[in-house]
């Protein structure tokens, strides 16, 4: 999630200091501005990377970098960008509405050319994985893990994936204002961004990823059993996915997935809802305030906190902590 700030600036300096990059155009100097707005690359978790801006480009310009080896997953919104990776050459138009994205497979590093013709606003989202982590905790996100190691093995073969409205939801909610620097905001991303992963893995072999449902088999009762406990015995705490998955003894896209299929949530939103109820539990026994419920719900804001508080059970928190007072 960006973070409500003010608008930062990448100079052409700034991104021609970084390993590997160049760039270049007709007027441009060090101190000239490149793009103004919203933009972030984050590790995640080890291999499991996001990159995305909302920004206006003050005028056109070319960068050369590389792209390494793994799967990626692009989403264009807004702009129009020339794109060369090894020998192929791509476009991307984005017209403002999430229909479609680009998945990339790449089995080793290639060169990269980004190209754009002038001033303009460039709206993306880029959801990358490594090979080793595709390998480690990808692949359970597949309904076929073979169909999904051929297709992230088709090197530089581009495929048009028509984006379900889950992830179109995931999507844009990464974009919404937030925390991205708390550890709620670092939770939330990497949640969002291996349910996206897994959404692309489980399309590769032609299924889309399980909705709510009572079935499920005795040992993955089990690993949601062990996740749900690790989960209620930290409710103090956030932990990751990833620590999460490894409790459990899946993977992490493999939690998504078993979340989403006995939940219809994912880990974030399970763990959300389960501080909800316990705040809301507390507020109705009058055992603390409403800025300590926020608190426990992972909310600096009671104004934000109040907001999904009543989203979720109809009430305000005032309201509930009302009914407690005699």
């Amino acid at each position: 999630m960006t973070e409500q700030q003010p608008e930062r600036i990448m100079r052409v300096g700034d991104l021609a200091s970084r390993p590997g990059v160049s760039v270049d155009g007709p007027s441009l100097h060090g101190d000239a501005t490149l793009f103004r707005g919203a933009f972030w690359n984050k590790e995640l978790r080890h291999g499991l990377f996001v990159h995305g801006s909302d920004v206006v480009e003050d005028e056109g310009f070319t960068a050369l970098s590389s792209q390494q080896a793994g799967l990626s997953c692009v989403f264009f919104l807004e702009g129009d960008v020339e794109v060369r990776i090894g020998d192929r050459d791509l476009r991307f138009r984005g017209s403002g509405a999430l229909h479609d994205a680009l998945v990339i497979p790449s089995v080793r590093a290639e060169s990269f050319r980004r190209r754009s013709p002038g001033r303009q606003r460039i709206k993306h989202l880029v959801v990358s994985v490594t090979p080793e982590w595709l390998e480690s905790d990808g692949l359970e996100g597949a309904d076929d893990p073979r169909l999904a190691v051929s297709f992230a093995s088709d090197h530089l073969a581009s495929h048009a994936w028509r984006v379900t409205s889950r992830a179109a939801e995931l999507v844009n909610r990464l974009f919404l204002p937030g925390p991205r620097s708390s550890r709620i905001g670092e939770l939330y991303a990497e949640s969002a961004v291996v349910e996206i992963v897994a959404e692309v893995l489980a399309a590769s072999s032609g299924e889309g990823l399980p909705r709510k449902s009572a079935t499920l088999a005795p040992r993955e009762r089990v690993r949601l059993s062990r996740a749900c406990d690790f989960i209620a015995a930290h409710e103090g705490e956030w932990p990751s996915v990833e620590a999460v998955a490894r409790q459990a003894g899946v993977s992490a896209s493999g939690l998504q997935r078993l979340f989403r299929s006995a939940h219809g949530l994912s880990v974030f939103e399970y763990m959300r809802l389960a501080r909800l109820e316990r705040a809301r539990d507390m507020l109705g026994a009058g055992q603390c305030t409403i800025q300590e419920a926020a608190s426990l719900s992972g909310y600096s804001s009671a104004a934000n906190f109040a907001t999904a508080f009543r989203r979720q059970f109809g009430a305000t928190p005032k309201q509930v902590l009302g009914e407690a007072r005699p």
